[in-house]
This record gives C-alpha cells, sequence and structure tokens, in this order.
C-alpha cells in the first residue's frame, strides 16, 4: 500500500455523476384508468374511420354503378329508338317491286276542352272543317271538360285549316297509318290491318311484317289490273252475283293474278259490305262440274286402258238413281267416242268410263293429285274440299261429271297444273317466302295427251269460245247447277272455264268462274261455261299473254 502513495486511479475513482440518484416515477390509479381510456379512443376512432371508410367506398361504388347504369340505359334506349325505325312495319309488293301497301306518318286531331278559347266559335269551324261529323257531335264533345280525340289520320288540307283556327285547345299527336296504294286490286290477298284488327296477309304474315321485313308477293301489279277490269266487266254483262280468276304458273306455282269479285277498299273497311270480304278463291267452295271430266281422261292414260278406242252409247241416257236419268239432248250423235266425250262435254259418257275404271282407282287418283288432301298456300286461308260422306260406285258417277264433290277453285287451279306441267306436283305460292315443292305424281307422257285433249277442247268443242287469236291454248268448260233445299236449281248455276297457254309448252293456267250468271243471250244451258267464262278467258288472255310470254302481239277485238 505504501509504494501506491503518489498514484491516482481515475478509473477506479467513482464519478459523482454516477452517484446520483435517478428520479423514479411510478404511476398511480388514477394514470392506469387515463391511459387505458386513452387506447379505447384510439380504438373507437379506429373503429369510426373503419366504418367512414367503408360507407366512402360503398358510396363511391354506388356513384359507379349509377353513372355505368345511366350509360347503359341511355344506350339501350338509343338502341330501342333504333328499333323503332327497324321496326316500322315492312311493305307488301307485287313481284316487280311495285308497293302494294305500306306505313305512312298521319296526325291526329285531339281538342282539350277545358282550355277552349271561344267555345262557340271553335265549335262553327269545326263542324266546317268536318262535315261528315253528325249535327250534335261537337256539341256533346264541347258539354263536357275533357281531353279527347276527334279524329285520326287527319289530311294535310284538314290540318292547316285547324291551324289557321289557333285556338289553344286544339292538339295535334303524332301517329302512322296503313295504305293500301291500289284501293281494291289485291284486298282479298292483303287483308287489312287498322286499330289493331288485321286480317288475310296483314294477320297471317304479321310476324315478318310487325319485325320491319316487306313481303314479296308472286302476283304481278299489270296483270291483276288486267283480270279485275275483264272479270269486273264479264259479271256486269252476265248479271253474276260473283266471280273468281286465278292466273298461275304451272311449273313453280307462282300466283300471278288472284281476283275475287266482289271485293272492297281495305283504305275504308268500316266500310265493306257483308259476303265482299270472302275470298271466293280460296275460302269458297263449288261442285266444279265438267272441268273434273278431264280427270277420268288422265285416269284412262294413266292405267293404259284401251276405252280410248272404244266407242260409247249415249243415246239412251243413263239412270243414275230411281228418279234421276242423265239425258244428253244437245248430243246428236247415238254413239261417242273417247275424244268425243271430252269435246262434247258428255255426262252418260263420263260415267261409263268411271264404271270401266273403276271406284278404287278413282279415290287413288283423287287422293295423288291432293284434290282429297288439305292444300296450304302460306299466308292465305285455304277452306278443306268437301268429299261425298259414302264414296260408294253412285258417288264415284256423280263425281265422274262434276257433282258430290266441292272444291275450292284454287285447289282445281292446283290439280290441273300437275296434269299439264309434265306430271308435277306443285304448291301455290303468294309470296317468295314460300319453299316450292315438285314431286311426279303422274306420267310424262299422261300430261302430254291431257295438253292435246284440251287444245281439241277449244278447237272443235264446247270450247270454241276461249280461242285466242295468235296463241295456241287449251282448256274445259263447266255448268254446274246449284244446290237450293236439297234439290238442284235449274236456274240457278256456275259456269266456269279452265284454260292453259301456251299449250306447246304449258306455263300458265288460268280459271274464270261465275256464281249465277242470268244473262245467256238465249243460248243452251249446256253451253253454258262457254258462253260466259270461255269468252273471258279469251279476252284476258289476249291482254296478259304478251306480258307473261313475251308473245302474241297481235291485236282483235
Amino acid at each position: 500500500m505504501k509504494d501506491s502513495k503518489g498514484f491516482f486511479y481515475e478509473n477506479i475513482i467513482p464519478k459523482k455523476s454516477k452517484m446520483e440518484s435517478t428520479k423514479i416515477l411510478f404511476k398511480d390509479s388514477n394514470d392506469i384508468l387515463e391511459y387505458e381510456n386513452k387506447q379505447k379512443l384510439i380504438l373507437f376512432s379506429k373503429r369510426i374511420n373503419k366504418f367512414f371508410f367503408i360507407i366512402s367506398t360503398f358510396f363511391c361504388l354506388f356513384i359507379i354503378f349509377n353513372l355505368t347504369n345511366i350509360s347503359l340505359t341511355k344506350h339501350k334506349k338509343n338502341d330501342s329508338n333504333k328499333e323503332t325505325v327497324v321496326y316500322k312495319r315492312g311493305k307488301i309488293l307485287d313481284r316487280n317491286g311495285e308497293i302494294i301497301a305500306t306505313t305512312i306518318k298521319t296526325k291526329d286531331l285531339y281538342v282539350d276542352t277545358r282550355k277552349v278559347f271561344n267555345k262557340k266559335n271553335l265549335k262553327k269551324q269545326l263542324n266546317s272543317i268536318f262535315k261528315d261529323k253528325e249535327q250534335d257531335f261537337f256539341n256533346k264533345i264541347f258539354s263536357k271538360k275533357k281531353y279527347i280525340r276527334i279524329k285520326k289520320d287527319l289530311t294535310s288540307k284538314e290540318i292547316n285549316s285547324l291551324m289557321r283556327i289557333g285556338d289553344p285547345s286544339i292538339r295535334f299527336h303524332n301517329s302512322k297509318k296503313r295504305i293500301y296504294l291500289q284501293h281494291n286490286l289485291f284486298s282479298h290477298l292483303t287483308g287489312f290491318k287498322s286499330q289493331g284488327i288485321k286480317s288475310k296477309l296483314e294477320k297471317n304474315l304479321d310476324k315478318k311484317l310487325s319485325k320491319g321485313k316487306n313481303v314479296d308477293l308472286t302476283v304481278d301489279l299489270r296483270i291483276q289490273s288486267i283480270v279485275h277490269e275483264e272479270l269486273s266487266k264479264s259479271i256486269s254483262k252476265y248479271n253474276a252475283k260473283s266471280g273468281v280468276a286465278i292466273v298461275m304458273d304451272v311449273n313453280n306455282g307462282d300466283i300471278v293474278s288472284l281476283v275475287s269479285l266482289p271485293d272492297f277498299d281495305p283504305n275504308f273497311p268500316e266500310n265493306i259490305k257483308p259476303l265482299s270480304e270472302n275470298n271466293l278463291a280460296t275460302e269458297a267452295r263449288y261442285e266444279m262440274g265438267s272441268t273434273l271430266k278431264i280427270f277420268n281422261a288422265a285416269l284412262v292414260f294413266e292405267n293404259d286402258i284401251e276405252l280410248i278406242n272404244k266407242n260409247f252409247e249415249i243415246s239412251n241416257g243413263y239412270q243414275i238413281t230411281s228418279k234421276k236419268l242423265i239425258e244428253e239432248n244437245h248430243i246428236k250423235n247415238k254413239e261417242i267416242n273417247f275424244e268425243e266425250i271430252f269435246t262434247h262435254s258428255s255426262n252418260v259418257g263420263s260415267i261409263k268410263l268411271i264404271e270401266s275404271i273403276g271406284i278404287i282407282k278413282q279415290k287413288d287418283f283423287f287422293k295423288k293429285i291432293g284434290i282429297t288432301k288439305k292444300l296450304n298456300v302460306d299466308g292465305l286461308n285455304i277452306v278443306n274440299n268437301r268429299r261425298p260422306v259414302q264414296w260408294n260406285e253412285q258417288a264415284s258417277k256423280f263425281i265422274s261429271y262434276g257433282y258430290g264433290m266441292s272444291i275450292s277453285p284454287i285447289s282445281l287451279v292446283s290439280a290441273y297444273s300437275s296434269l299439264v306441267n309434265g306430271g308435277f306436283m306443285i304448291n301455290p305460292k303468294i309470296h317468295s317466302g314460300q319453299q316450292s315443292l315438285r314431286k311426279r305424281i303422274i306420267k310424262e307422257n299422261t300430261s302430254k295427251k291431257i295438253t292435246v285433249l284440251l287444245e281439241k277442247i277449244v278447237n272443235q268443242g264446247t270450247g270454241k269460245k276461249a280461242k285466242v287469236t295468235g296463241l295456241r291454248v287449251g282448256g274445259k268448260t263447266a255448268t254446274s247447277k246449284k244446290l237450293e233445299n236439297g234439290e238442284y236449281s235449274e236456274k240457278k248455276l256456275i259456269t266456269s272455264f279452265i284454260g292453259v297457254f301456251p299449250i306447246e309448252k304449258p306455263k300458265f293456267v288460268t280459271l274464270i268462274l261465275f256464281d249465277e250468271p242470268t244473262k245467256n243471250a238465249g243460248e243452251s244451258i249446256e253451253n253454258f261455261g262457254g258462253n260466259t267464262a270461255a269468252p273471258t278467258f279469251s279476252r284476258i288472255i289476249r291482254k296478259i299473254s304478251p306480258i307473261l310470254i313475251k308473245q302474241n302481239y297481235l291485236s282483235s277485238d
């Protein structure tokens, strides 16, 4: 220790600062509670912030969603407006694109009787504009306070007159109207559309038309005009109750013209008279008489029966029932051959043919050519043909000369097409949307023989007045008595002629039919079809053949 004197050991001398006491703070219970309150406040604040964050997020999403929805709604609305334009009701056109029916924009007149400026003056001026209204019509209108439509589809003249009045009660509403530019000409095809009511093509093809698609018809405006005019003249000339005319392409079934009289103006459906809306070409049935006799000839040709070389005795007539004797006073010969049965239109000869052919073959043939089946023409209403209740031997004999079975004119035209077009079944068409059918049902040679026979009927037989200068035609006349109270009338008749042209290569078949013609110029009843329908056929074909087949430009009175 002595040696250590005089040395200073700085590293082992405690520093004063190290020896000073450190202040130690102790928390009491109040401090602990305060701390916990602060922690709770912090936690609550975090929760509040989180809540508002979520609310803000949802609010932002809501705004984004609504903005998107508004955008989409606007887009849909624009699309809807486009659809309205696109889905404007389609037009009905003829085969050459001529407009038959279309829709135009119009205005309707409404009057708010609560805002009339001068009631007396307004009633006076409205009466002068709408003279077709009843005398007290506007008195009733102005007797109540209401907003009422006065008239639909105003004319330009009416609109101008109304605007000059200047009364604040007058209101115009935009509207649409279906118009038929050819008026009566195609009424039995188009039908009409008015205030939710639709008929015929307007009804049957509504699905297509309502989507803005046009309907292209097979009919030709030029041909329809000629047929309508000539048929109208003949109905007046022969004082007939009604008439039908059909022109159809035998190779593809296109209906080039279809006229049923009386008819109507589809622009004014409220004026349609009873029965005038019926399309007699498709919605009526007739006992067609002698036009059905050609089916007997086809049966003979189809079955190669040697009846074409046989003579038939007709002088004694035929006792078809105990009370009914069929006589043929118009035929002077006691015997006639196969061709003369058709050129002279012999009822007795027709019965004897079917006796030899047989009822079974007759039934099969009528089924084959479609007479006993339901005929479908897309767009048109076709009535079913009426067969005999009991198709026995007696019924078979009646059918052989055109009685005991009622068929529609369009059905007869369809069957004749198969007889002359080479033997193919085709389906009649009224618009281009319907598919074509072409199926062989009879021999080609049978069809050729039929056309030869039809030409002989015109050149040598009952159809002489159907001749057309400059054109070879063929056809068959018919006269049938109408059934009235269970008996066949001697005065009420159906007369018809069905013809084919050009006969060397048939392209068109035409049926002319009159119901109850009463003027006959004193000629015999047996040839009545030859004196009414046959000359009408001649006049029509002389005018339409240059258009349809580009020949026969010879003029003839």
